[in-house]
């Protein structure tokens, strides 16, 4: 079996070559991106919290993902649209039906899987508010968080 490539963290003030054990950058550009061993992570995690910043933190062992790559450029375009760091980014769950397969009735909706009962901004409507994707009837939209993403917070949030 062959060995994965190894990767060394990359703070150049170590004697010799220390396994990374994560890969960290800041969405609000603060520092490069790196890799770090446990003690550099520990530390400039502890840091970058301390002075209020956020740190994206990854296993060094794994490539990063698509995903991660497409949080941390929303994260850049936000900082340089805003010059302030994105606090939560919502990802959607992949199997969320669209709008035209979502079910008929309000009760069907509701028995949904709760990942499906995200937040949506209906920056239209009077007054301004978040509704849940899924949960509407025919004239009627209902505030965020809804039943289901109330009594399952958990599940919406983490899969």
């Amino acid at each position: 079996m062959a060995d994965k490539a190894q990767t060394f963290c990359g703070n150049d003030d170590h004697g010799r070559p220390v396994n990374a054990i994560a890969r960290l950058s800041w969405p609000d550009l603060r520092y490069k991106p790196t890799t770090a061993c446990i003690g550099d992570m520990q530390w400039s995690v502890r840091n970058s919290l301390d002075e209020g910043h956020p740190v994206l933190v990854e296993p060094a062992s794994e490539p990063e993902t698509h995903v991660a790559k497409a949080m941390k450029e929303v994260a850049v375009l936000h900082y340089r649209a805003y010059s302030s760091p994105v606090r939560a980014i919502l990802l959607e769950a992949p199997d969320m039906p669209c709008y035209d397969e979502l079910p008929e009735t309000l009760e069907e909706r509701r028995k949904l899987p709760a990942r499906f009962h995200i937040p949506r901004w209906d920056g239209d409507g009077q007054p301004n508010m978040w509704l849940c994707a899924v949960c509407w009837e025919e004239g009627v939209v209902y505030s965020w968080p809804c039943e289901v993403a109330a009594a399952n917070g958990g599940e919406v949030f983490a899969r």
